[in-house]
Order: C-alpha cells, then structure tokens, then sequence
C-alpha cells in the first residue's frame, strides 16, 4: 500500500491505523512525482493520495490510475465536495474520503475498495450521478455537432471554461500549471473551429446552437 500525502503526521495516522489492521505499507510519497514514479514502480494494491500533495492529488490519481489501472486508487481531502468528488472519480478514483472519516472504519473501506468495491460518501452521490449524467450529454451532443476529437483532458477544460473557470482555477483543480492549461484552451478552440475560450464555453452550455 502507498501513502501519498505531504505531512508526515497525516501518513503516520494511516499507517498506524492500517497496519494495525494489517496491511503492508510499501511506501510514502511527499509529492505528486513521487506518488506516481512508487505506484508505476511498485504496483502497490491501493495508493491512498491526497489532495494537497505538491504537484496535484488530483493529476497524482489520474497518472496513476492511467499507468498502473489495477492500482486502487483512494482520494483523500480535507473539503469534500461534491465538484471535487466528480473530479477525483474521472481522475480514475475508487475511493474518496474526507480526513475526517472514522480512524476505525478505514480498514474496512480499503478492503472494500481490494474487493472492488467503489467508496464515495452517500451525501455526494446524487450530484455525482447528475454531474455525470449532464456531462455525457452535454458531450455527445457538441461531439455530434461539431465532429471535434477533444482529448479526456481538454473536455475536461472545456467543461470547466463552461463553469467560468479562470485558467489559474483549472490549473488547480486538474493540478498542472497554467501554462498546461492555456495549452489545453489553445487546443480545443482550434479544434473546435471557434474564435475564443468564450465561444467555445458557450458551445458546450448550448450544444444545440
């Protein structure tokens, strides 16, 4: 198992509690690079990542999950939200938690997460099934009209310059730098044959048009 997170009081909380449980803890990472470089490189069976990890908890879940798919991947944040919690499901997430989950009940989510079990706190559930729900559609009805090939990530972008997103915001929310995400912009509005960021957020809020 991987503890990803920045503090050491954090990771040694986990560790106790996991290992008293059992579970084989291989090793920490402080960093987003780290996180990913361990999980690639030692395929544990869980990574729990944080959010605050430098270089993005979330781009950390997503490399991951992308690299090492049968890694379970458990997202941990201090602020659960609903937005971040579609964020962390796309990243590749099976879990997401607040740090203020119950010590105790920790074990029993990371085995249910190993069984194949998804963990995601119930108060969010719903507006994870509607966010899901109006992004496909929103998404098949663009890609439909346009016949643009968007990346993963760059409809990941467009959904956030729809939400009036400032660069700097989808850098932080995607965790990679403003210039990553200024590229992405340049990326889809040329694919989509519009004249701006704003045009092509105005396509994805009225795809009919």
């Amino acid at each position: 198992m991987l503890l990803a997170a920045p503090d050491r009081p954090t990771r040694a909380g986990l560790r106790v509690v996991l290992e008293r449980d059992g579970a084989d803890v291989t090793g920490e990472a402080t960093d987003a690079a780290t996180a990913v470089a361990m999980a690639l490189a030692g395929r544990p069976d869980v990574a729990i990542v944080a959010a605050e990890l430098p270089g993005g908890g979330l781009e950390a879940a997503r490399e991951i999950a992308a690299g090492a798919p049968r890694v379970r991947v458990v997202f941990l944040t201090g602020d659960p939200s609903g937005e971040e919690l579609v964020d962390a499901v796309v990243a590749g997430a099976v879990g997401y938690l607040g740090r203020d989950v119950d010590a105790e009940r920790l074990p029993a989510i990371v085995r249910a997460v190993l069984a194949g079990e998804i963990a995601l706190p119930r108060r969010h559930s719903q507006y994870l099934v509607d966010a899901l729900t109006r992004r496909d559609t929103r998404r098949g009805r663009l890609a439909s009209r346009t016949n643009a090939r968007l990346t993963d990530r760059e409809w990941e972008v467009l959904e956030m310059l729809a939400e009036d997103c400032s660069t700097a915001e989808i850098g932080l929310r995607l965790g990679i730098s403003a210039v990553t995400a200024r590229r992405h912009i340049a990326s889809l509005v040329a694919k989509l044959g519009v004249e701006d960021r704003a045009a092509a957020a105005e396509l994805l809020r009225r795809p009919e048009r």
